[in-house]
């Protein structure tokens, strides 16, 4: 057969146990099957060493074993599950696609002297998903139909496809019906017959699977997207009634996670646990850094930090992390002598060392005091003292644009009215005006001031920012009236 794609190579990932192994991603030694409408669908080797077999009614299943842990065929979380595992293999090639309900293509051409060929890309493949808990047979050929059939059929890599059985076909059943009835067995009888016999009677799809099949046509993939996503998730068999007993399945989540960001050189600010029971109302918590990170232990740190929170969920059967939001890593260049005598003298390293305690101090306050009570400030778009500034959430930048005029680090909340002595304003003796006044008259729309402010010593030395409240209707006549003084702010 004549192949125009015959320079490509694609790499099937096939998961014949994924609905079983989303439940029991931990290990265990209970016989676990998965079902449909009471039918045995799926189950795990401990349950087929008992003897149990796929079609199997419960009824026969308790008689074999009486702990047996059953659970409902699961599409939604199926589809999950090779989500994750594509963004996982996405470290191997950009050009993932999903071949449902169970499978993966990769298009690992151009990735072969980057992991230095074939056999460590499958080697690195099997070792990576035997610890997150899958299983996966592996097909290797010049399509991706080919590369499916490969992996479902357990072919060695490029194998010859011609006796392959109609069954495996990814075509509808009445087709293999019909192909059955007329003594068709295998691919190489399917392809003995003329195209346009078979379009004639199956239509132009087969004929182009056929010829997809083949590599006689291209067959384009839809590849997940370039943006990260990451959402992993661990199923309990009994279920979990002390919040402390799920560090174990959080610590293993985090570092999947880390895994996760390093390979795709990423950092994260804020990430989410869920935590489900299939009786009760799923229960759910975020962790908010002050600074993207990556680091394990500090994500572990924080999580505990939250768990020790919550004391309102009575049972647990299964447990999610998922980030959505991811920052790229920005590699910093350090000292190569530092520790020795030759290290430089910009203090550097110091430097950066302060920062990193600075963030992981302001990560735990977080936690432990929740992200209302700990947050940052920023400029306001307002010339009014009270409005100028406003909370930010941590690791947030907002700049604004600061004013030439000085402003005192320190507010009074209401600012203290001032006596007069000789017409002049005094507080605990008399002020000496240095600076001003900077006039202040905005605020019509919702509170509106009219301040003249000042800088004025104090006898001691001290520096404070005061202002005089202006009449807010103009008068052609003169006061008679002092406007009062105001203490508003000191100068450190």
């Amino acid at each position: 057969m004549k192949r125009k794609h015959s320079d490509d190579l694609w790499l099937c990932l096939h998961f014949p146990q994924l609905p079983v192994e989303i439940f029991t991603r931990e290990k265990t030694e209970k016989p676990v099957v998965v079902t449909v409408k009471q039918r045995i669908t799926h189950m795990n080797s401990i349950a087929m060493a008992l003897g149990m077999r796929v079609g199997s009614s419960m009824d026969t299943a308790y008689v074999l074993c009486s702990n047996i842990v059953c659970f409902e065929k699961d599409h939604d979380k199926e589809l999950l599950a090779l989500n994750f595992l594509a963004q996982w293999a996405y470290q191997f090639t950009p050009n993932v696609a999903l071949k449902t309900p169970a499978s993966l293509l990769l298009d690992i051409k151009s990735s072969l002297s980057l992991f230095g060929g074939i056999e460590n890309i499958k080697m690195q493949l099997q070792k990576g998903l035997l610890h997150l808990g899958y299983s996966a047979v592996l097909g290797v050929h010049h399509t991706p139909l080919a590369a499916h059939i490969s992996a479902k059929m357990a072919l060695p890599d490029v194998a010859p496809l011609h006796d392959t059985p109609i069954e495996m076909l990814d075509v509808e059943p009445r087709i293999l019906e019909s192909l059955q009835k007329m003594g068709i067995r295998s691919l190489r009888d399917t392809l003995a017959l003329p195209y346009s016999g078979l379009t004639r009677r199956f239509g132009v799809f087969f004929a182009d699977y056929l010829q997809r099949l083949q590599g006689e046509k291209s067959d384009p993939q839809k590849f997940i997207s370039e943006q990260p996503s990451f959402l992993s998730e661990i199923t309990f068999l009994s279920n979990v009634t002390n919040v402390e007993s799920l560090v174990f399945p959080i610590r293993r989540l985090l570092q999947e996670f880390c895994e996760f960001l390093m390979v795709r050189q990423l950092k994260v600010s804020t990430f989410s646990f869920r935590l489900s029971h299939r009786s009760h109302k799923p229960r759910s918590f975020s962790i908010h850094l002050a600074e993207p990170e990556s680091d394990a232990a500090m994500f572990l740190l924080l999580t505990q930090l939250h768990l020790e929170k919550i004391n309102d969920v009575e049972e647990i059967d299964s447990i999610r992390l998922s980030a959505r939001q991811f920052l790229s890593t920005i590699a910093l260049s350090g000292d190569l002598f530092h520790g020795t005598r030759f290290q430089q003298k910009d203090g550097r390293m110091i430097g950066l060392a302060d920062h990193e305690n600075s963030a992981r101090l302001s990560n735990i306050l977080n936690a432990r005091l929740g992200q209302e009570a700990c947050f940052g400030l920023s400029l306001a778009n307002d010339h009014r003292p009270e409005k100028a500034w406003k909370p930010v959430q941590q690791g947030s930048l907002e700049v604004g644009d600061a004013e030439d005029n000085h402003r005192p680090l320190f507010l009074l909340p209401q600012p203290r009215a001032l006596s007069l002595h000789n017409g002049k304003p005094e507080f605990s003796g008399d002020l000496a005006l240095l600076q001003g006044p900077e006039r202040i008259d905005c605020g019509w729309w919702d509170t509106p001031v009219a301040r003249d402010y000042y800088v004025a010593r104090h006898p001691a030395g001290a520096l404070y920012w005061i202002f005089q409240e202006r009449p807010r209707k103009p008068s052609h006549e003169p006061s008679k009236k002092e406007q009062p003084w105001f203490l508003h702010g000191v100068f450190s």
